[in-house]
Formats: structure tokens, sequence, C-alpha cells
């Protein structure tokens, strides 16, 4: 019972301060603030991204080393006329 009680003093404390601090004092939310950052670090990686070098360069080689086939239609007219 002594270990059980050394254990969950520690969390009942820390929760009662958390209750506390939450209802008397304007704690920030940090779901919120967590949301802003992540969108900040989103429109940057979009805004310093490496642009492809395929993109720059049509005749260029994709990056995985694949060439593009290309679909060719040949039209083949057979009428003999003389």
């Amino acid at each position: 019972m002594g270990c059980l009680l050394r254990r969950l003093f520690p969390f009942l404390v820390g929760a009662a301060v958390g209750v506390y601090a939450a209802q008397n004092y304007k704690v920030p939310n940090i779901r919120r603030l967590a949301d802003r950052g992540a969108d900040a670090a989103r429109r940057y990686e979009e805004a310093y991204r490496k642009k492809p070098a395929a993109a720059a360069d049509d005749d260029a080689r994709p990056v995985g080393g694949c060439r593009k086939k290309k679909v060719v239609q040949v039209d083949i007219d057979d009428d003999d006329q003389e």
C-alpha cells in the first residue's frame, strides 16, 4: 500500500495544482498554440521547398531515372492509287 501511495501522491498533487491554476489563472491553450506552430512550420516548408529539376526543363530526366514513354500514333494509308 505504501508503494502505491508513494507513486500516486505526486500525480494527485500535480493534478490538483493543474486544476487550481486552470481555474484561477489565464492559462494558454496548448492545443491552439501547437496548431499555430504546425501551420507556421508547414508554410515555411512550402515557401522554401526545393523545386524539382524536371519541372525546370521538360526534356530533363525524371528523378527516378525512368524515361517517360512517348505515345506516337501512326496513320497508315494503304489505298493504292496509281
